[in-house]
């Protein structure tokens, strides 16, 4: 009996699996995914030897042109979160099919899961085209690339990445039932967000309040603030593929975090960096791993009670 069930709970999950990728197939959302991505990555790759070409400057081999690639710009996984998962649950109240799918001899559990599997799968298939495109271009156009070996890291930090930001669209058309709520909401959501973190930066000095938010969050520098700025990067769950690759490159690295003072007056005063914390590499790394990993966690559930609760109201 017990075997019973659980290969009748594994054939509905699979049921909603095919259900959900047929549906984008259908929607034809997965093919214009992969359109837009292959756009965006082919204008990365190849604009810039051609413009180097068209002003004489000499083109110079980049070999960590494949990892620095996963230092990817937030937007563009913002874009690409809302994209994915805007109708995976609020498209099925807005056309009525939730009513049918439900009638199906699948638990409201499994139909939930199943679509956030579906859209993390989707995700992945996605990155894994790009980063197979973006390994292949830099090796053509740049030459020889470092570090190979740490590619599928950075895929994955990609993918938990894009979660975060697909969590938080996914509990918006959760709780509103409607698509267009879902996007509008979630780039609220993404510019707040960034102001706040601009403002924080800027304005007062980057705290460790950036540490613990989604997005881009604090930017770390190579060397001692004071002394000017060297290296930077982005240390938010927006880069966590990077951070991954670095975490095994150059973990006991030390990555100092600038604050900004402004001085009252007089000469040679004015606006000076400090540097107000600082951690290793592997701090950093993980601490964007766990934070991506718990956002994406306590929305996804929250999703779901609103998702089980919804049900029952409706069939009440």
């Amino acid at each position: 009996m017990g075997e019973q069930t659980k290969t009748s709970a594994l054939t509905g999950f699979l049921a909603v699996l095919y259900y959900e990728f047929l549906w984008n197939l259908r929607k034809k959302k997965i093919v214009g995914l992969f359109i837009l991505v292959f756009i965006i990555v082919t204008l990365e790759l190849a604009l810039p030897p051609i413009l180097d070409y068209v002003n004489g400057v000499t083109l110079t081999p980049d070999p960590n042109s494949v990892t620095d690639f996963f230092s990817v710009n937030g937007i563009f996984l913002f874009l690409i979160a809302v994209a994915t998962t805007m109708n995976t649950i609020s498209g099925e109240f807005e056309t009525g099919s939730i009513t049918p799918l439900l009638t199906k001899p699948v638990s409201k559990n499994t139909v939930f899961w199943g679509k956030i599997v579906a859209s993390f799968l989707t995700l992945l298939g996605i990155y894994a085209f790009l980063t197979i495109y973006v390994t292949v271009g830099a090796v053509v156009i740049e030459g020889t690339q470092n570090n190979l070996q740490l590619v599928p890291l950075g895929l994955i930090g990609l993918t938990l990445a894009t979660m975060v930001w697909a969590s938080v669209v996914i509990i918006l058309g959760t709780i509103s039932k409607n698509s267009l709520v879902a996007a509008l909401g979630s780039f609220g959501v993404y510019i707040g967000i960034t102001i706040v973190a601009a403002v924080l930066g800027t304005v007062y000095g980057q705290t460790s309040i950036l540490f613990y938010a989604p997005g881009g969050g604090a930017t770390a520098s190579t060397t001692l603030c004071e002394r000017g700025v060297g290296t930077t990067f982005s240390t938010g769950t927006d880069n966590l593929g990077y951070l991954l690759i670095q975490l095994v490159l150059n973990p006991n690295t030390v990555l100092n975090f600038c604050g900004v003072r402004i001085s009252p007056g007089g000469r040679g005063e004015g606006v000076q960096l400090f540097t107000s914390s600082s951690d290793a590499m592997s701090t950093v790394a993980l601490r964007a791993l766990g934070v991506s990993l718990a956002y994406t966690a306590v929305l996804l559930l929250v999703s779901w009670y609103a998702f089980r609760r919804s049900q029952i109201i409706e069939s009440s």
